[in-house]
């Protein structure tokens, strides 16, 4: 039972990361590969103004998401909009570049130590079959939250029809009086929100560390291939999926003799990638339309 309750905080955080990918890959087409990096300034951005501005939490969160949405508007003018009009591709480069210049600048900023935005003891709920602590259940509870409030927003609302509408054709989309660029833009700051959130979610439950962009943007890819490229709920499904592998992997002794070790946790979304593709290339939800 336990494993269960730790693949759900995991994959909450990874769900966030994933489906911000997922939204931007269904609107524009194209990859933003500096997001784990967005989810680290969204982090270490709450944990300072935390401790070392000595603001109260409610102030920190949202500046950390604020951050996040700040560094993905100038991700957005500055590295993927000039190029992605040009060719699909060029953003999967020029977004690179972004993220190697923010590895640089975190650990110059913030150093190497891991930072904890909480300094406080937790209180950790005993169920007999699991624990779990009071921020944890809160931070779930705000990723599921997020998530109903984006479907309900995707399909029950003008806006919805707007973004479905730009992710079938933005062309067609102008033509009726859609303003596809603006949308492409918050598109992306949107998809940065979520990064922001999650780098709060790790630096509320775990320790931040500038080593972790790279695990978390393979994580948020594997979900988001083996989701169906552009399929949103597809990618939040796989998120949790690959969560629940990880814990799976190396929280039960196999053939009751062994262990795996924990390092190579970061191995199995790797895997879960190339067996999904041998399987099933275009994804196990894939729906045939980007934005599923």
């Amino acid at each position: 039972m336990q494993l269960l309750v730790n693949a759900l905080i995991a994959g909450s955080l990874a769900a966030l990361i994933a489906g911000g990918l997922s939204l931007v890959f269904g609107i524009l087409g194209v990859y933003n590969l500096a997001l784990g990096q967005t989810v680290l300034v969204g982090g270490f951005a709450a944990w300072w103004l935390r401790q070392v501005a000595g603001l109260p939490l409610a102030l920190a969160i949202p500046g950390g998401i604020v951050a996040g949405a700040l560094l993905s508007w100038l991700t957005f003018d500055v590295f993927i909009r000039p190029f992605y009009r040009r060719h699909i591709r060029l953003p999967l480069v020029t977004t690179i570049a972004l993220g190697m210049i923010l590895d640089g600048l975190i650990i110059l900023l913030f150093g190497e130590r891991p930072r904890a935005i909480l300094r406080e003891t937790k209180r950790v709920f005993d169920a007999g079959a699991f624990q779990i602590s009071l921020e944890q259940m809160m931070l779930i509870g705000f990723t599921l939250l997020i998530l109903a409030l984006f479907g309900w927003t995707l399909h029950h609302t003008a806006f919805g029809r707007r973004l479905r509408a730009v992710a079938q054709h933005d062309h067609a989309a102008l033509s009726v009086g859609v303003d596809a660029p603006r949308l492409h833009r918050l598109i992306v700051v949107l998809s940065g929100t979520l990064a922001a959130c999650g780098g709060i979610f790790i630096g509320i439950d775990q320790n931040l560390s500038p080593t972790l962009a790279f695990p978390l943007t393979i994580k948020a890819y594997a979900a988001v291939i083996a989701g169906g490229l552009g399929n949103v709920w597809g990618a939040i499904a796989c998120a949790f999926l690959i969560a629940l592998l990880e814990q799976l992997t190396v929280g039960i002794r196999w053939f009751g003799r062994f262990y795996v070790p924990a390092g190579y946790q970061a191995t199995i979304p790797l895997l879960f990638i190339i067996f999904i593709l041998l399987i099933k290339p275009s994804g196990l939800f894939q729906s045939g339309r980007r934005l599923g």
